[in-house]
């Protein structure tokens, strides 16, 4: 068995493969999909990648992500599989994502992420609450689901992290439950809130950016194709708006000092049969 260390363009060129095998499927099924977050921005901003991203974001409406959750496993080309935690028990994050199966990933310090290899993400769009009270109410519920799941996760705290005591004691609280089951109530109670009949949409499961990823459902109902690392693939008819709210002033790029991955991700090929995760 070797390992291949893999630059940051080795990276981004791995994840598009994923996009490609993401693309096809929905084409072929009839999937609707948006990219999303900062894989939208980049589209938008640079034509491609942001310079310094190393994953891809998309988002699919809760129906469309349920179409993709069943039919996608039997379509995923060799080397890649599909995780959800009513899926994969030991998987523990609310959304789909796509694993590549010939990379891994070494731990860092800094990572944010809980994986073994270099991954893609799919995060459902689901209906939030048109009363603004309702609606913050739902926020700071998936908010507590979601600080337990992160707690039943943690195997250690940082020597310089803040609140250990508290922390220390959620980590207790929280696993009296696996941490995939915290993820499938939050995928639970994301999918109880209805797409279809709802004013208001959003990605609602990882709580990045909080209320701000709850807009119109216009912005979703239409599609229009954008350029990405030479090709074109769909993004929210209105992504001006989507854009805004999560980014503001998305055409500008932040300066030096914060043109940084959140992930940190250092991932290396695997060949000659390491055992898969």
């Amino acid at each position: 068995m070797t390992q291949e260390p893999l630059s940051l363009r080795d990276i981004q060129l791995r994840c598009l493969n994923m996009l490609r095998q993401v693309d096809a499927i929905c084409a072929s099924q009839g999937i609707r999909y948006f990219l999303s977050g900062g894989t939208l921005l980049g589209a938008v901003r640079h034509q491609g990648f942001i310079p310094w991203d190393d994953d891809i974001d998309t988002m699919m409406p809760r129906p469309d992500f349920e179409r993709f959750l069943q039919v996608a496993p039997g379509l995923l080309g060799e080397g890649y599989r599909l995780a959800h935690p009513r899926v994969n028990e030991g998987y523990a994050m609310p959304w789909i994502r796509i694993w590549d199966l010939n990379t891994r990933m070494r731990p860092s310090r800094t990572q944010r992420i809980y994986t073994e290899t270099l991954f893609l993400d799919i995060f459902p769009i689901d209906g939030i609450p048109s009363s603004p009270i309702r609606s913050k109410l739902y926020f700071r519920r998936v908010r507590a689901l979601d600080i337990m799941l992160k707690c039943s996760r943690r195997k250690a705290l940082f020597e310089d992290e803040r609140l250990q005591v508290m922390k220390k004691a959620l980590g207790v609280v929280s696993r009296v439950r696996s941490s995939a089951a915290w993820a499938r109530s939050i995928d639970r109670l994301a999918a109880r809130q209805g797409y279809e009949g709802s004013q208001y949409a959003g990605v609602s499961v990882i709580t990045h950016y909080g209320e701000r990823e709850r807009m119109p459902k216009s912005v979703f109902t239409d599609c229009t194709m954008v350029r990405f690392e030479g090709a074109t693939y769909p993004a929210p008819g209105d992504y001006d708006t989507y854009l805004t709210r999560l980014y503001g002033d998305y055409m500008t790029p932040p300066d030096c000092m914060n043109q940084h991955s959140d992930h940190n991700i250092r991932a290396y090929l695997v060949r000659g049969g390491e055992e898969q995760p």
